[in-house]
Formats: C-alpha cells, sequence, structure tokens
C-alpha cells in the first residue's frame, strides 16, 4: 500500500497533523519509535503541560529570541493559541489561565492533553515501537525503512522533536534524516535551562534560594539584556530571565569567558541613591536600612561583600557606600557554563527555516517532504510558546498537504 502521507513522531506536532488527516479522511500512518506516544509531552511542565498562551499573534511572535521569528506568521494566524484552546475545549478538555500568561488543561495532568490529541483518532492507524532508520526517495514515492518493515507514501511529514530529554526519543533523528536527504540542518544546542557558576558556589553560596522578582540581565561586552525572574541555585543560577538568556549565553561562552551583570533590588541606582540619603538623615542603620528594600539575607551579604559593621549610615565611608550601591544596582557573576542540549527545556536548531516554505512547512527543493515542530529551527521561551509552535506548524501542514491531495 502506498499511504497519502506518513507521519514520523507521536508527540504534538504529529498527533496534531493526524487529526487534520482524520477529519480530511486523509489515508495516513503515524510511525512512533517509542512504546507510547507523546513522552516528552507527558512530562512538560511537571506533568502539568503549559499548553499555549493568551498572547496576540503579533506578542507571541516579539517574544521570540529568533532572527527569523516572522516565519512563524503564517502557522499562528491559521492556528494560534485561541484555535488552540478551541480544539481542545471541542475535545472534550478545557484550558485555564494561571499568572494572566499560560493556558493549563483543567485536569492539571499533562496526561489529559494527550487524551484530548487522539480521542479522534482511529489507533490502527497509529504504529508503536516503529523507529525509522532510512527515508528513501524514487520519483514521487518515499520508501520509510524500520527495523522490520517498509513503508511508501506520497507524502512524509518528520515530527521527530529536538535533541532535548533524549530518553523520551527526542534524540535528533530528523536531523540525521535530513541530511540523509539533503536538507540544511542547524546543530542542537542548549536554550532555556539552567546556568553554572563556580564563583556563586564558592563565593555567594549563602545566597542559594534567594530570588529577585523581576531585574535585567546584561550580558556583558555585548548589547543583549533580558528582564524577568531570578534565582539562585546551588549550582548558579535559573529563573524565567536566565532560561531566556541561556541561549546567547552559551554561544557567547564558545567564544570566550562570559560574565552577566544585574540588580538585586527595584530602584534603579538614582532612586537608591535618594534612598541612602534620606537614610542618612534619619541616622539609620546600614543593615535596617538595606532590609527596607531587599532581604535580609542580601542586606547581610551586601555589608559582609563591603567588609563594613553594621553602624550608623553616617559612620560609613563614601567608598564603602558606593561599593554597596554597585552590588545592588549592578550585581556581576562569571559564567562557566550551560546546561547541557540533553537536559535543556528547548533545544536551538534544527531545519534550517530557509529550506521550508513558511505558508506549508514543506522543504522547497523536495516536494513532499515536511519538517515540523521542534525538529525546526524554531522554538520560543517558557510559557506554552514550544509546545503553540508545534501545534501550530502541525495543523498548517497537514492542512496545505489535505488541500494538495484533494486539489
Amino acid at each position: 500500500m502506498i499511504y497519502d502521507v506518513i507521519i514520523i513522531g507521536g508527540g504534538p506536532s504529529g498527533l496534531m497533523a493526524c487529526n487534520v488527516f482524520e477529519q480530511e479522511n486523509i489515508n495516513y500512518l503515524l510511525l512512533e519509535k517509542n512504546e507510547k506516544l507523546a513522552k516528552k509531552l507527558l512530562i512538560s511542565g511537571g506533568k502539568r503541560c503549559n499548553v499555549t498562551n493568551n498572547l496576540s499573534i503579533d506578542q507571541f511572535i516579539a517574544s521570540l529570541n529568533l532572527k527569523h521569528k516572522k516565519f512563524l506568521y503564517h502557522a499562528l494566524k491559521d492556528f494560534g493559541p485561541i484555535e488552540i484552546i478551541d480544539f481542545f475545549k471541542g475535545h472534550g478538555l478545557n484550558l485555564v489561565l494561571e499568572d494572566n500568561l499560560k493556558y493549563f488543561p483543567e485536569t492539571q495532568k499533562s496526561s489529559s492533553v494527550l487524551e484530548a490529541l487522539v480521542k479522534d483518532l482511529d489507533m490502527n492507524r497509529v504504529k508503536l515501537n516503529h523507529g525509522v532508520k532510512r527515508i528513501d526517495q524514487d520519483n514521487h514515492v518515499f520508501s520509510i525503512h524500520t527495523a522490520h518493515e517498509i513503508f511508501q507514501s506520497k507524502h512524509v511529514v518528520i515530527a521527530t522533536g529536538s535533541n532535548s530529554y533524549p530518553t523520551t526519543g527526542s534524540s535528533g533523528d530528523g536531523l540525521e534524516f535530513a541530511r540523509y536527504l539533503n536538507v540544511e540542518t542547524i546543530p542542537f544546542t542548549p536554550a532555556e535551562t539552567y546556568i553554572y557558576s563556580n564563583e556563586i558556589v564558592e563565593k555567594y553560596k549563602d545566597l542559594q534560594g534567594v530570588s529577585i522578582n523581576q531585574t535585567k540581565v546584561k550580558i556583558n561586552g555585548t548589547n543583549m539584556s533580558y528582564t524577568g525572574g531570578l534565582l539562585f541555585t546551588h549550582f548558579g543560577l535559573s529563573g524565567p530571565v536566565i532560561l531566556h538568556a541561556s541561549e546567547d549565553i552559551y554561544q557567547a561562552l564558545l567564544k570566550d569567558k562570559v560574565s552577566i551583570s544585574f540588580s538585586l533590588i527595584e530602584q534603579s541606582r538614582e532612586e537608591l541613591i535618594q534612598l541612602l540619603d534620606q537614610a542618612k538623615n534619619n541616622k539609620l542603620f546600614i543593615v535596617k536600612f538595606l532590609e527596607t528594600i531587599t532581604t535580609k539575607k542580601l542586606a547581610q551579604k551586601m555589608i559582609d561583600l563591603a567588609g563594613i559593621e553594621n553602624r550608623n549610615m553616617n559612620e560609613i565611608a563614601k567608598k564603602d557606600i558606593n561599593h554597596i550601591i554597585e552590588n545592588l544596582t549592578n550585581f556581576t557573576v562569571s559564567i562557566d557554563k550551560v546546561q547541557s542540549r540533553d537536559l535543556a527545556f528547548v533545544n536551538a536548531g534544527g531545519i534550517s527555516t530557509k529550506e521550508l516554505d513558511p505558508k506549508s512547512m514543506e522543504v522547497k527543493h523536495k516536494p513532499g517532504l515536511y519538517f515540523i515542530g521542534e525538529t525546526v529551527d524554531l522554538h520560543g521561551p517558557i510559557g506554552g510558546f514550544n509546545i503553540t509552535i508545534a501545534l501550530s506548524s502541525g495543523h498548517m501542514c497537514a492542512k496545505h498537504i489535505s488541500y494538495k491531495l484533494k486539489s
């Protein structure tokens, strides 16, 4: 049998494509290497699965740390956050908004997301434990080789994910297929992950657990900066702003040593100086003043770093005050490494978008071949972006194939 389309990979992008093919009555087959579908989806968001967010298309695209971010416009316009919410509602699962940004399943279980994605599928069209070894093309027919069988199809959709958490099956297979088929790829690298700092481990160990609600992180020596929450850990730094910056920190580390700077307080440098002057006039002790603008732990750390005792502020030398001001508003630490790509929440890299038609995800020079989801060099920050991209690209791709088959 020659199928109309074969999908390789049973994650969110592949399953969304199957839903479209099922609705359009297309003769499809899904091949999944694992013993069950969507293993990575099931562990995402602490097994709660942040499906999408409430951003407009323009806001969504603006939030991406990609030079080619506008590539996603067509996919999101056709099937963005609003359509995703409606899809799951139509499949028996309501999504609920948290933090005025993120949508989670009302059950708080990622398994409910998978159940909704397979609810309308004919499971006879799904073959588990069918890892693909090679893809060949002869004229207009693709031959998909597994360990024990060869399947043929007019179209192939590759939805094998990135190299993040390879134990879930996301082991970079798509790039191997692409290279064999002469499709340009970009190596997977870590993005959206933690960073390690020996300086924090050795010099700032007592700050472990301290969180900064909102700060601006700058990669020193560059014009790159990021805003968000930050957390001191036992190995370095984490938090939304660090995850977002990690991709660029990784690239910077490939070239040279890297340090970052950020503020430990909400106030600007100018506002802090004014508050210090007022505290002097009120003859406050330095720790008492510092505790009004930060935590007790950070207040004590600031005077320790300045090498001073807790005294009346009028008795503290100007150079020591300036040292405290600098640490509070421009705290600088050296970074040693970024978490590896296989343990990063998200990977940068994948199939180059230059190879793909942004209106279909089809390879421009190889008709009938498509790449979707995390296999493509498309990713976003934590907050429902990546699953949205997977669902959106899978939907658009399947719609395009369905239209071609019926034309």
